[in-house]
């Protein structure tokens, strides 16, 4: 048996029990603090969209994370599935783990299509260049408008409801 596995497994036990027995109310200012570091360190989100009948797709995003209040952008081919999924229904959720793998977030909210090329230079990720020729034909921008987050993060003790695991939920306004 792998003793590291169950000193961490023990960790994670040790920490959500105590967490819900001392668990406290975050104020909305102080979760989005957390958010914001959580998706700012997620160097990719899974990001959903609702396919044919309403079914949830998902695939894995790099995404960049413009400020906070959380305009947050992807990238993507212009005939892919995503952009045809957003087309006929705009609703959304992308889900950002921390790296320690003990917090995440996940945004619910719409996303638009951006077909702009000032706004696809201002809101570019380098990172983004090598996959895409030309940044005028071949990709177009997804912005995210974020309506609510859910928050669990161990390490900041920001935890679920002990009874039906329900995480921190705040709205975002726009």
């Amino acid at each position: 048996m792998n003793f590291k596995y169950y000193r961490s497994s023990l960790t994670l036990f040790l920490l959500l029990f105590f967490s819900v027995l001392f668990s406290q109310n975050n104020s909305d200012d102080y979760l989005e603090s957390i958010a914001f570091d959580i998706i700012k360190e997620s160097k990719n989100c899974v990001f959903v969209t609702l396919g044919s009948e309403n079914k949830p797709i998902t695939r894995v995003m790099e995404h960049n994370l413009y400020n906070k209040k959380f305009d947050i952008y992807l990238v993507t081919n212009p005939f892919s599935r995503k952009v045809s999924h957003l087309k006929s229904n705009s609703i959304v959720s992308l889900n950002f783990q921390s790296i320690d793998k003990l917090s995440y977030v996940s945004l619910n909210g719409k996303a638009q299509l951006i077909d702009d090329i000032k706004l696809k230079k201002k809101y570019w990720k380098e990172e983004w260049t090598p996959h895409y020729k030309n940044i005028e034909t071949d990709c177009v921008l997804i912005k995210i408008i974020p309506e609510s987050l859910e928050i669990v993060s161990l390490t900041n003790e920001v935890f679920g409801d002990s009874k039906t695991w329900k995480p921190k939920t705040i709205s975002i306004e726009n």
